[in-house]
C-alpha cells in the first residue's frame, strides 16, 4: 500500500499535480505543449491563421477557491508566424504590431469561473500596442495529449484590433481577431478557422 502511494505521488508530480484530487490544477505554459495563435478573415472570403512561438506564461485552476484561480502569458509579438516571411514582415512592422516599440502583448487574468467541470469563463486585461482593455473569453477542458493525465485545455476569444490602436488594412484584413491558447491537447484551432483561399499577394 505505501508503495502504491508513493508510486500514486510521484504521477501526481510528474504531471504538474494537475490530478491534486480534481481540486488544483498548475501549469507553465512550455512551449512544446503549448500553441498560441489567431485567425483572422483576409480579403472577405479567406481567413489567415498564425501563431507565435515566443511566450511565456502559467495558469491556475482553483476549483475549491476560485480567487486562487488565474493566468497569464507574455507574448513575443516578432514571433509571429503565419508561414509567409514577406506576411509576417508586415505584420511586425509599424502598422500593425509595430513589434520594435512594442515587443510584447500580455494577458493578466481578473477571475476565472468553472460553470461545469469543463467549461469555463476567464475575464482579465489584455494589453497590446500600449493600450490595455477588458476581454471575457472562453475555457475549454479537453482531453490531454497522446492520453497523459495532465488534462488538456483551450482558451479562445475575440477582439477588435481597433479597439487597440491597429486599425491600419481594415477593408483587406478583418478587425475582429479571433485568439485561441491551447495547452496539452492533440490539435488546436479557432473554431471559425477555415483554409486560407487566397495567397496571391504572397506568391508573386
Amino acid at each position: 500500500m505505501k508503495r502504491f502511494a508513493a508510486f500514486l505521488i510521484t504521477i501526481l508530480m510528474m504531471t504538474g499535480g494537475a490530478y491534486a484530487y480534481g481540486v488544483v490544477e498548475k501549469f507553465s505554459l512550455d512551449k512544446s505543449r503549448t500553441f498560441v495563435g489567431f485567425n483572422v478573415s483576409y480579403l472577405v472570403l479567406a481567413r489567415v491563421s498564425g501563431r507565435f512561438g515566443d511566450f511565456k506564461g502559467s495558469f491556475v485552476i482553483d476549483r475549491k477557491q476560485p480567487k486562487n484561480s488565474r493566468a497569464d502569458i507574455i507574448i513575443q509579438t516578432a514571433s509571429v508566424d503565419t508561414g509567409y516571411a514577406a506576411r509576417d514582415a508586415d505584420i511586425r512592422g509599424p502598422d500593425l504590431f509595430d513589434a520594435e516599440r512594442y515587443p510584447t502583448m500580455v494577458f493578466h487574468s481578473n477571475t476565472i469561473e468553472m460553470v461545469t467541470d469543463e467549461i469555463g469563463h476567464v475575464t482579465g486585461d489584455l494589453t497590446l500596442l500600449g493600450i490595455t482593455k477588458p476581454v471575457t473569453l472562453s475555457l475549454t477542458k479537453r482531453p490531454g495529449l497522446d492520453k497523459s493525465l495532465t488534462n488538456g485545455y483551450k482558451v479562445t476569444g475575440q477582439i477588435k484590433r481597433s479597439d487597440f490602436g491597429m486599425n491600419a488594412f481594415i477593408r483587406p484584413i478583418g478587425n475582429v481577431v479571433t485568439l485561441v491558447v491551447c495547452y496539452n491537447m492533440e490539435a488546436c484551432t479557432p473554431e471559425d478557422a477555415q483554409p486560407e483561399k487566397d495567397k496571391r499577394q504572397y506568391n508573386q
